[in-house]
């Protein structure tokens, strides 16, 4: 079921609560990173140069091929000649050298060292050609409609963009399907030969509840920020793009999650597989069917609201075996304060064969009478 794999969620109309203020990078957006829903934005499919923020889906990449055993963060990679010579930032990398991957990995996400990338990418796809047409098919695969990749570090290309809703959907998909990694987006600082390189990120330093992930700059790209938080249970995931300066990024940065925080909660209503409702089932090896949904169901509302959200559910009926995983049974209809939110569709949790002939005969006589 559409929206249902990992989280759903319901949003009113922003403009009821105001929008953030004093916003001024090109680009912007700041998403709930539970549910993926937009809180606020501007221009934020504006396709645009991503400077290194390009390194979110290098590592999207590369921690996939970790989590499935193609690579190890003790693997060690031999450094091509070609990284030594790239542009951009780096860590002085010399050629033919053997770097460990968690370290390379550090330098890439901490200090977008193009030397630690070009590394990498070389060394898990033979070339960074090859590298990037993987990433421009996970691109494709999480839904990221105006992002075209050039190359893995970031470096101006022709072509090669990106938009800030796109980067905070993959800013959350890097969360949510790597978390036990989200320490890589943390780092403060990497020592390497005795030299200290701290992460361009200064929120990591401004706000304690900040958790990454990335900033990037290039002369076209101008001051780039994706930048994620967590207060309490509540998370959030802000992107930034085209900014005029480092300390405009930072506090843009900052404002977006902040407003997110203030004015916004997202309530986890039921848990993936929890029953919403039992429905009396006919025909059915069993007597009953149980419905809900199959990833958790978040709610998001205006901050302090939760408690005022109204729930029915409607149910198809009569409801016939066989039924399968998955099958529409009912809608969950919600509403805030008499206004509608929402409907969304309930499904069953669990398969129910055909009962025995008798089984059927029974039932069809109770659905005859009405019974």
């Amino acid at each position: 079921m559409k929206g249902v794999l990992w989280g759903l969620a319901l949003l009113l109309s922003v403009p009821a609560w105001g929008a953030p203020s004093g916003v001024t990078s090109r680009a912007w957006v700041v998403i709930d990173q539970a549910s993926g829903k937009e809180l606020a934005s501007q221009q934020a499919d504006l396709p645009l140069a991503p400077a290194s923020l390009t390194q979110l889906m290098t590592a999207y990449v590369l921690l996939g091929d970790v989590k499935r055993n193609k690579l190890r963060l003790d693997d060690r990679f031999s450094v091509p000649e070609a990284a030594t010579q790239i542009d951009g930032a780096r860590i002085f990398l010399k050629a033919g050298e053997q770097v460990g991957v968690e370290t390379l990995l550090q330098a890439m996400l901490l200090h977008s060292a193009s030397d630690a990338t070009l590394t990498l990418v070389t060394g898990v796809a033979g070339s960074e050609a090859a590298f990037v047409e993987r990433m421009n098919a996970e691109a494709r695969r999480l839904g990221l409609t105006r992002t075209r990749f050039r190359n893995a570090t970031g470096l101006h290309e022709p072509g090669h963009e990106s938009s800030a809703r796109d980067l905070a959907l993959l800013s959350r998909a890097l969360l949510r399907d790597f978390p036990e990694r989200q320490n890589l987006f943390a780092q403060r600082e990497l020592v390497f030969r005795g030299i200290t390189y701290y992460n361009g990120n200064r929120l990591l330093w401004r706000d304690s509840t900040v958790t990454g992930l990335k900033v990037g700059r290039t002369a076209q790209a101008g001051y780039c920020m994706a930048a994620s938080a967590q207060r309490g249970d509540q998370r959030r995931i802000a992107v930034v793009l085209g900014g005029r300066s480092d300390a405009q990024r930072t506090q843009d940065g900052l404002r977006l999650l902040n407003y997110a925080f203030e004015n916004f909660e997202s309530v986890l209503l039921f848990r993936a597989h929890q029953p919403v409702k039992v429905a009396k089932l006919y025909r059915g090896a069993r007597t009953s069917v149980s419905m809900g949904f199959l990833g958790d169901f978040h709610l998001l509302v205006p901050r302090g609201s939760a408690a005022r959200v109204k729930a029915d559910v409607v149910t198809r009926q009569p409801i016939l075996a066989p039924v399968r995983r998955g099958q529409e049974l009912g809608t969950l209809r919600l509403t805030l304060d008499g206004q509608r939110l929402g409907e969304y569709p309930l499904v069953a949790l669990h398969d129910v064969s055909v009962a025995g002939l008798f089984g059927r005969g029974w039932d069809s006589l109770r659905l005859l009478f009405g019974q």
